[in-house]
Order: C-alpha cells, then structure tokens, then sequence
C-alpha cells in the first residue's frame, strides 16, 4: 500500500502583521514626540492635561485599528499539485484565513496593472490614490485581481516582483500591463476575435 505524498504549496510573498504595523507605530511616535514637546515648554496644569489626555486618545486609538485590523500580514501561496493561487491574512491576534482561491490554467498569464482611483477626505479635499494590481488574464477575455499594493512609486516595482514570481512558479506568461498581451490571430476564432490589450487601461 502506497501513501501518497502531497506536495505544500510554494509561498511566494510573506508580509508579517508586526511589519506592516510599522508604519502605524512610527507615526505614533512621531506624533507623540511631537506633542511632547509643547508639554516641556506648557506653563498651566489644564495644558500640560490636555496635551496629556491626546497622547493617551491616540495610543488608545492607534491600539484599536492595529488590534483589530486582520488584514494587516498576507501572505501569496501557489498549489502547484491542484493548480490555485490563494491569498491569505492575518491580523496581530489572528491567524492566517484564506480569503482568495483562484485557478489558473496554462494559457492564462499574469499581468501587472496600475490603476488610480479619486477619493475624497473629510474636508471635501479630493485626491488621486494609486493601486499597483496583480491580475490573472485568462483567454476568454476574464481577469481577476490577485493582490493590490497602494502606495508610492516602490510599490510598483515590488507588485512587479510579487507578479514575476508567481508566474515564473506557475509557469505562466507575465506582462507588465494589459497591452502587451499577444493578440491572437483572427484565424483561432473567425465569428470574434479576441483583443487582449484593450480591456484596461
């Protein structure tokens, strides 16, 4: 009687919770840092309680997003063995859940894509936020998002590294965006011929 021996999926990116509340914490004590220093310089006692009281309001409030963000760590695994690329996150006090499971198959390709969105704050101030997107491309046309990176320009680049890895362990085609897949050529479908390229932007 022969066991048959499994193969454990192939992690390709691996954030940790800790190191994605980094940024959180540094700005805590930047700001802390900062209001401490109008505490040395604060003559009255209702000041330096006030000064005191936001201190205490953020670290309580910085506290409760990272504590209950459960999304802060991700990590992007391969199964080779049934073909699926997962995502996975975790928060500081939860473990990894899977919350994407995507199929892929050999003729599909994974392709890289920026994408900007407006968003508007509190005050009524509009901006731009940039998405850096991992898609799958499958040859009927569809796609579906992978992993989305927001951020500066460094974010690109490793959106780009994250969506070459997956495709060099699926064994897959990789673009770094939509127009450069490969049309096919008219005589693979006559009545409709498929246009990669032309579906984003």
């Amino acid at each position: 009687m022969t066991e048959e021996i499994t193969t454990p999926p192939v992690v390709v990116y691996h954030k940790s919770p800790f190191t994605a509340s980094l940024p959180y914490l540094a700005t805590l004590i930047f700001a802390t840092m900062m209001i401490s220093a109008y505490i040395e310089t604060t003559t009255s006692w209702f000041e330096l309680c006030s000064l005191i009281g936001i201190i205490i309001i953020l670290w309580l409030a910085f506290s409760g997003v990272l504590l209950t963000n459960e999304k802060l760590g991700t990590k992007i695994s391969v199964n080779l063995a049934q073909s699926e690329i997962s995502v996975h996150s975790r928060g500081l006090r939860t473990e990894f859940k899977q919350y994407l499971c995507i199929e892929y198959q050999i003729s599909d390709c994974i392709v890289n894509r920026v994408r900007t969105e407006t968003v508007t704050n509190r005050d009524g101030e509009s901006g731009t936020a940039t998405h850096y997107e991992i898609h799958l491309f499958r040859i009927n046309r569809t796609h579906e998002l992978i992993f989305s990176i927001n951020g500066f320009l460094p974010s690109k680049s490793k959106a780009s590294r994250i969506a070459k890895k997956i495709a060099r362990i699926t064994n897959l085609e990789h673009y770094n965006k939509p127009s450069e897949i490969p049309q096919p050529s008219p005589e693979a479908n006559e009545k409709e011929p498929i246009k990669f390229g032309t579906i984003l932007s």
